[in-house]
């Protein structure tokens, strides 16, 4: 997680919203980095490039479709639209910072036309159940950290 939050910060200081994700794969019991990114919403000018969808694009393209061996942490819940690319892609594990009802709050107390933190309040964990294939979910890691992502930069004030 400590990986997706400086991803989170590299994506700040690019003018985007400051999420990050990581995708790691366990092998013999051990968990190693396969890909990193920021988000690229803004900078793309694309409201689909949720940093959670690309990444597990990028990973999809290398190990396959399906991805029972790796696992997803992401410094904000997954969305919908990414929660049902998880399902898609069959990923083992999903582990977050930020719920998305923080995402929310947050948007709603400090949200501005430029940066309006919006949310999608429909959790990972409905749309994982829901999709017909069972992904561990951990939500709240390193939570505070993540929270303090929502002011990273002068630009989010």
């Amino acid at each position: 997680m400590e990986l997706a939050i400086s991803e989170a910060k590299r994506a700040g200081d690019r003018g985007d919203y400051p999420i990050g994700a990581v995708i790691t794969r366990v092998v013999g019991g051990r968990e190693v980095v396969i890909a990193s990114a920021g988000n690229r919403v803004k900078t793309s000018g694309s409201s689909i490039k949720h940093v959670e969808l690309e990444t597990l694009k990028y990973v999809s393209s290398g190990y396959g479709r399906y991805l029972p061996d790796f696992v997803l942490y992401s410094t904000h819940e997954p969305c919908a639209m990414c929660a049902g690319a998880c399902v898609w892609s069959r990923i083992g594990a999903v582990v977050y910072g930020v719920s998305q009802e923080d995402i929310a709050a947050y948007g709603r107390k400090h949200g501005t036309e430029e940066r309006k933190w919006r949310a999608c309040l429909i959790p990972c964990r409905v749309v994982f159940e829901k999709g017909n294939h069972h992904i561990p979910v951990t939500g709240g890691f390193l939570r505070q950290e993540c929270q303090k992502l929502f002011s990273y930069g002068s630009t989010y004030r």
